[in-house]
C-alpha cells in the first residue's frame, strides 16, 4: 500500500507536474470538499481518495450496496436524499416534486400528466462521479415512452471519458453508459445509470 499512500500524497499535496496532475488534483479537491459538505471524517476522506486513486470504487458508486444511514435534506433548489455507505462514501440524489410518486429518488423535473413523467431528470452524484439524462415513462404502462436525451457527467480522476450508450435497451428501461480511462492507476471502466420501470414504479440505479 505505500505506493498508493506516495501517489495519493502527491495528488494532494505536490506541485503538479502536468496538466494532467492539474486535472487529478482539482478532482480530488472537489471530492473532498463534497466529503466534508456531508460531514465525513478526514481520516475516512484520506482512505476514500486513497482507494478511489488504486482503481477501488467507493461503495457508493453502487446503488446495489447498502446503506448505514439515508436523510432528507430540503434544500432551495429542491428535497435531497443523502444515504452514507459503511466505508464512509456519501451519494446524493433528488427527490421528485409533487404527485404520488413524489419520493422517487434520482428522478426529479417531470411534468405529470395522469400515469405519464415526461421531461424527467434522471440523476445520481457521489463526489467524485456524477451522470445524469432525461426521458419520459408511463407508470400504468410500465413502459420508458421517450428515447433519453441531454446526457451529462463528470468522472473525477479520469484521463478521458466518453458516452458509450444512451437509449432504451427493453421497453421499461432507459440507460446510460460513459467509458472512462483512469489516471493515477491507469484502468478503464465503465459507470452506468439506469431508470427502470415495473409495477407501477419507477426506480433509479447506477454502478
Amino acid at each position: 500500500m505505500a505506493g498508493i499512500a506516495v501517489l495519493a500524497l502527491a495528488l494532494i499535496g505536490a506541485a503538479p507536474a502536468s496538466a494532467s496532475s492539474d486535472t487529478e488534483r482539482a478532482e480530488v479537491v472537489t471530492a473532498r470538499a463534497f466529503l466534508s459538505e456531508y460531514g465525513v471524517p478526514s481520516e475516512t476522506q484520506d482512505d476514500l481518495v486513497e482507494a478511489y486513486l488504486a482503481g477501488e470504487a467507493w461503495d457508493s458508486l453502487s446503488s446495489a450496496n447498502p446503506t448505514v444511514k439515508v436523510v432528507e435534506e430540503k434544500r432551495p433548489d429542491g428535497d435531497y436524499t443523502i444515504s452514507s455507505y459503511e466505508d464512509g462514501s456519501v451519494s446524493v440524489v433528488r427527490i421528485g416534486g409533487e404527485g404520488a410518486d413524489a419520493k422517487t429518488r434520482g428522478i426529479s423535473e417531470c411534468s405529470e400528466s395522469g400515469s405519464a413523467r415526461n421531461g424527467c431528470k434522471i440523476d445520481t452524484w457521489v463526489g467524485l462521479v456524477s451522470m445524469s439524462f432525461y426521458t419520459s415513462y408511463n407508470l400504468s404502462s410500465n413502459t420508458v415512452t421517450a428515447d433519453p436525451w441531454g446526457p451529462a457527467w463528470t468522472i473525477g480522476g479520469a484521463c478521458g471519458s466518453s458516452l458509450n450508450y444512451l437509449g432504451r435497451p427493453l421497453a421499461n428501461r432507459a440507460q446510460m453508459l460513459i467509458n472512462a480511462q483512469m489516471c493515477g492507476v491507469p484502468y478503464n471502466t465503465t459507470f452506468e445509470l439506469r431508470l427502470t420501470v415495473s409495477g407501477g414504479a419507477a426506480t433509479v440505479s447506477w454502478s
